[in-house]
């Protein structure tokens, strides 16, 4: 079987079952061929397949028909510069929590020698990012999970040869340090369970429930915590960046108000949502 004519028969397979069929397709028989990128497998249409590779394409495609998200069947994801193991039961990094990475560098220079706090650091995504993006900064990243702590620990191992970032299983809510940070950041939990619900099958069955659900009432239960808690810790004119959920801006932005900060920066989607925020400690 060419390569033609594999991916003719997986756009087929995978048509009803996922919108985005051609694409992943694509990236699958690029994975099981070890090509660069997609492009390789039009510059190379009549390339052959062994018994091996069609027998572990198909299996991919099989998996994908059963709505598995294409980063968990190959266990990687690409975030940053990076690409990530996510082979644990941690959240497939998303667009938006690269956007909250964006905005904290136009907000602090990257000569800066920063010391951040990760709350909640799933495949530790976001340490990696600023790890990369500020090359004088440390960090510590925290996360209840043990598979979150370990798949941070697995990639961390891969991407840096230094010490800058100490990665710990903590509750949140019973977390106590008595270091003093220039920036905090949160992708935490933000969902109502009545929300979760609503989700796809794809990502409940796939993407660990306690990543995405907070509470049963307003979603804001970590929220309130990270900022009425954690604040002591930021220093003054110190950065808290958050990602959060439809139709809590109003009530977060008020409790940053009351807390001494004043919010510097926001990325809207196209609902009109604010899905990412940055706020500054104007006040102790």
């Amino acid at each position: 079987m060419k390569i033609s004519e594999a991916l003719n028969s997986s756009y087929k397979l995978l048509n009803i079952k996922s919108k985005t069929h051609k694409l992943d397709s694509e990236v699958l028989l690029a994975d099981v061929l070890k090509k660069k990128n997609r492009l390789d497998l039009y510059l190379n249409l009549n390339q052959s397949l062994n018994k091996k590779e069609k027998s572990l394409f198909f299996k991919y495609i099989d998996e994908r028909k059963s709505t598995k998200p294409v980063s968990k069947i190959l266990n990687k994801s690409h975030f940053w510069s990076f690409e990530l193991d996510i082979s644990k039961k941690v959240l497939i990094p998303r667009p938006e929590t690269e956007v909250l990475v964006d905005l904290v560098t136009k907000r602090i220079e990257k000569k800066s020698r920063i010391k951040f706090l990760d709350v909640g650091c799933g495949s530790g995504c976001i340490s990696f990012a600023l790890l990369d993006f500020y090359k004088n900064s440390s960090g510590i990243a925290i996360d209840i999970s043990k598979q979150a702590v370990l798949n941070t620990k697995i990639n961390f191992e891969k991407k840096f040869s230094t010490k800058r970032l100490k990665i710990i299983r903590q509750d949140l809510f019973t977390f106590k340090t008595q270091t003093f940070f220039d920036l905090i950041i949160s992708n935490p939990p933000y969902l109502k369970l009545s929300e979760y619900s609503q989700l796809d099958k794809s990502i409940k069955q796939y993407e660990p429930k306690d990543a995405l659900v907070a509470d049963n009432k307003s979603g804001l239960k970590f929220f309130e915590n990270i900022i009425l808690k954690l604040k002591n810790n930021l220093k003054l004119n110190g950065y808290l960046a958050l990602e959060i959920g439809d139709f809590q801006f109003k009530k977060i932005g008020k409790m940053l108000e009351l807390n001494g900060f004043k919010i510097e920066d926001t990325f809207v989607l196209i609902n009109n949502q604010v899905r990412c925020l940055v706020a500054k400690k104007v006040k102790n």
